[in-house]
């Protein structure tokens, strides 16, 4: 019956995450054009856009994007053509393998709770903030899916030590996918070591396991050596002071304006400086992400990543997630730490950027966030049918799966029906209908001259357009970095970019 259970839980995710990925969301945004077309390139040409020969690292838009994403849309864009499917199909079947590693995990971490796994696989299937990132060509989504695969095969290596080859490659894959898992993939095993020492020691201690798990340690360190080469890289240090909480010059700012009011004597001085201000920043910042109105009322306020009228989860969980912390924190065994740990570390990559609270970033969050959440669920529902009268139980569970009904019907419908018509903006929609009008008429003009309104166009057109690689690579014209450190292409054949 479990497996039952699990295949239709496994076939909703799929229903709920690859139909009609190129007409949900509308449009294509920036990045998502960036992979493909720079995918296409390597395809066609063995270059990027910027005619660098199979990178380790994309420049872009100067924002030097991880690679792996690319590569893995590489074949889907040689078989499926240069398309929107081609972009988002590999982040949606990842969303539904991750789902699947869920119910492995919870399995694993809880073993005596039977229906926790699959009720925490159902709540990831169903859930507002990892079906959305799963529908779009998201890193991000690439990444949390690695995170969950190796945390998977981490916490078998407590019975096998061969499972740690495992995790070693799936979490360096998370590592070389997505920006912020670089924090919160090293924390979160670190808090692993801490919470499951005893165990470590004892399984390293028996006869030849601890030499499996020297190589695979020894194999991630040389597989992580060109990425410790990055960080210290002129391209590395310019991600980093792009979108870090230190590019934004206003905490810096108010602490001179305190000093002002205080007369910059010496006390001023201590209590009003740039270290005090941006710790409260990034206190604020790590904060925010657990803000009930951020995680279940309105969401990211960055229109691209959340549903008009909907929370990062569903307003319903509020309550389950509250318990669930609740009896995770009284029960205190070593899978309730380790969630409660990673629910403490997820935010923190977030947290160290100026925008926040961030979906994106932080969307690693969603899986102890539903596992937390699952948990509170299931301990009410073993409470009512322990304790209460069966009728006034079974009363009570119907008038929760009708809310749940409800709320997932709600944000379906937010989703197909009104997210399209109002933040369709957020997604550049419309490019693709430029891109077919303009290739129908270029040769009736000199100059073709596109608004850079929206961010990036001129990678959407070049995507639309299947613009020939080794031909932009040679006509692209860029324009200065701006203070964040990115940049732009201004001109390419006959098209411009203008203010």
């Amino acid at each position: 019956m479990r497996k039952i259970l699990l295949i239709i839980i496994l076939l909703l995710a799929f229903i709920l995450r690859v139909p009609f990925l190129d007409k949900f969301p509308a449009g294509l945004n920036a990045d998502e054009a960036a992979i493909g077309y720079n995918a296409y390139s390597l395809i066609q040409t063995g270059r990027d856009e910027h005619g660098n020969r199979w990178p380790m690292v994309f420049r872009s838009f100067d924002d030097y994007k991880p690679a792996v994403y690319f590569y893995l849309v590489l074949p889907f864009v040689y078989f499926l053509g240069l398309t929107v499917t081609a972009v988002r199909l590999p982040s949606a079947l990842l969303g539904v393998v991750s789902v699947y590693f869920v119910y492995l995990l919870v399995n694993k971490l809880f073993p005596k709770k039977t229906h926790l796994s699959l009720l925490a696989a159902l709540l990831i299937a169903i859930s507002p903030w990892h079906l959305h990132f799963s529908r779009g060509g998201w890193e991000a989504n690439a990444a949390s899916s690695f995170l969950v695969i190796g945390l998977y095969f981490l916490v078998r290596s407590l019975e096998k030590t061969k499972y740690f080859f495992l995790t070693t490659l799936f979490f360096v894959l998370a590592l070389y996918t997505y920006h912020s898992l670089r924090i919160v993939t090293p924390l979160l095993f670190i808090a692993f070591i801490l919470i499951y020492f005893r165990n470590l020691k004892s399984i390293l201690g028996q006869v030849g396991q601890f030499k499996q798990v020297l190589i695979s340690v020894i194999l991630g360190i040389l597989l992580l050596l060109p990425l410790a080469l990055q960080f210290t890289s002129k391209e590395g240090r310019s991600r980093f002071t792009g979108v870090s909480v230190f590019a934004d010059e206003g905490p810096l700012w108010e602490a001179l304006e305190l000093r002002r009011e205080d007369g910059n004597t010496f006390l001023a001085r201590v209590l009003h400086n740039r270290y005090a201000t941006y710790t409260y920043r990034f206190a604020k910042n790590y904060l925010s992400h657990y803000s009930p109105r951020f995680l279940f009322v309105v969401g990211d306020e960055i229109a691209r990543s959340h549903v008009p009228g909907m929370g990062q989860a569903y307003l319903f969980t509020l309550p389950f997630f509250i318990l669930g912390l609740l009896l995770m924190l009284a029960r205190n065994g070593r899978g309730e730490k380790l969630v409660l740990s990673w629910l403490l570390i997820a935010p923190i990559a977030a947290a160290l950027t100026f925008q926040s609270p961030h979906a994106l970033r932080a969307q690693n969050m969603v899986y102890p966030l539903t596992i937390v959440t699952a948990y509170g669920v299931l301990g009410f529902f073993s409470y009512i049918f322990t304790k209460m009268n069966r009728k006034l139980a079974m009363g009570l569970c119907l008038f929760i799966l009708i809310i749940t009904g409800y709320e997932v019907t709600r944000y379906l419908h937010q989703y197909y029906i009104h997210y399209p018509k109002e933040l369709s903006y957020a997604w550049q929609y419309g490019f693709e209908q430029i891109a077919a009008y303009t290739k129908e008429h270029e040769d009736e003009y000199d100059k073709i001259i596109i608004s850079d309104r929206y961010d990036q166009p001129y990678i959407l057109m070049a995507f639309f357009l299947k613009y020939p690689p080794e031909k932009l690579q040679k006509e692209i014209v860029l324009e200065p970095r701006d203070k964040f450190g990115f940049s732009t292409v201004r001109k390419f054949g006959k098209y411009e970019f203008r203010r």
